[in-house]
């Protein structure tokens, strides 16, 4: 009976963790999409170079922060929160160098981007977890 739990356990924490993963690099394909459209929208660069660096830069924070922090807390929610407030700030950092703009309009940037981000997440979170519970506990 231990021993069952104990593959439980793994099972959901690679269930965790794979998921986790999965999601921060769909976000990072999407982030790249929705940074270019904003950025047109604003009568930025829409350049595929800069978007792909801002999320890049997202993306690793949020492998780092996020799977680092499951490990800890096992919460995937408090994880993603946590890096999308690192992200906010290091974002909007970034986003005024790269794009060559005041720090207050990237921030601003960085908040629309992130918000359609994060809610986009929670979905593509939910989804995938169930296929990847659905494929691991399943068999």
């Amino acid at each position: 009976m231990i021993f069952q739990l104990r593959e439980l356990i793994g099972d959901v924490i690679l269930v965790i963790m794979l998921t986790m993963i999965i999601v921060a690099v769909i976000a990072f394909l999407l982030g790249i999409i929705i940074t270019r459209w904003l950025a047109s929208k604003k009568d930025w660069s829409d350049s595929w170079g800069k978007a792909f660096i801002v999320n890049l830069v997202w993306l690793i924070v949020l492998i780092v922060v996020g799977v680092g922090l499951s490990f800890v807390a096992l919460d995937p929610l408090i994880s993603y929160v946590l890096a999308l407030i690192i992200n906010l700030i290091v974002g909007a950092i970034i986003v005024a160098k790269i794009y060559d703009k005041g720090f207050v309009s990237s921030l601003i940037f960085v908040i629309i981007v992130l918000i359609i981000l994060f809610i986009i997440m929670i979905i593509v979170f939910i989804v995938v977890a169930i296929i990847v519970a659905s494929i691991i506990l399943g068999s």
